[in-house]
């Protein structure tokens, strides 16, 4: 039988593959070995997670437990790594390709953890606490991909690429809006989801950037 329970673990899914891809991915293209690879497939699928379950006291992050996430992103890494691995003449030649793929997966990890992050922190009982919710929920779909830059020394993509955790609070303003207008907890998730991937799709399409201050030589 259907349940939003069923729901929300398929999210939770969803988002573990998309981002252990996103993780992997980016360990590849800094030329790290199968552990690194696996490694950062892990952080980046379960950063945002663990430093939403500090934040709200849970001791020990649900990350450890279960072992089924766990064991999902490392499998999912693997495979990253061996289809890489097999295939790195055309991987290499095609790293455009990649990239593009990278952040499609990138984009729907953002707006599943997004989500998951704020039914979470509701179900813990701060549903009444907009601002957490919010914020936990952004923590939990950018937290993962922030510690990934930091580890691999890049520009962490939230505060430079394209319209990142502004597509998170948008989509996270939208999933609250809903909810609380009488819309089901199914729907509601849905469209905070897509709103997400939608903005960052066409944010990358079109190339669109926060303004910032840049100095010229």
């Amino acid at each position: 039988m259907w349940s939003f329970a069923l729901f929300l673990g398929i999210l939770n899914t969803i988002g573990i593959i998309a981002f252990s891809i996103s993780g992997a991915m980016v360990a590849i293209d800094e030329e790290l070995d199968l552990f690194g690879v696996i490694f950062l497939g892990i952080i980046t699928s379960m950063g945002g997670g663990v430093t939403r379950d500090l934040l709200l006291g849970l001791l020990p992050p649900h990350m450890f437990d279960s072992y089924t996430s766990l064991a999902m992103s490392m499998i999912t890494s693997l495979l990253v790594f061996i289809i890489a691995y097999i295939t790195r003449d055309y991987y290499k030649k095609h790293s455009a390709f990649i990239d593009s793929l990278n952040n499609i997966f990138d984009a729907a990890g953002l707006g599943v953890f997004t989500i998951a992050g704020m039914q979470i922190t509701a179900e813990t009982g701060y549903g009444y606490n907009t601002f957490l919710l919010i914020f936990l929920g952004v923590t939990t779909g950018v937290g993962g991909g922030l510690i990934r830059d930091i580890i691999v020394s890049r520009k962490p993509m939230i505060f430079a690429k394209h319209i990142y955790a502004v597509a998170s609070i948008i989509g996270a303003c939208i999933y609250l809006l809903c909810l609380r207008g009488g819309i089901s907890a199914t729907l509601s998730s849905l469209l905070g989801i897509a709103a997400i991937f939608t903005i960052r799709m066409l944010a990358t399409v079109f190339k669109w950037n926060l303004p910032r201050i840049r100095f010229t030589a």
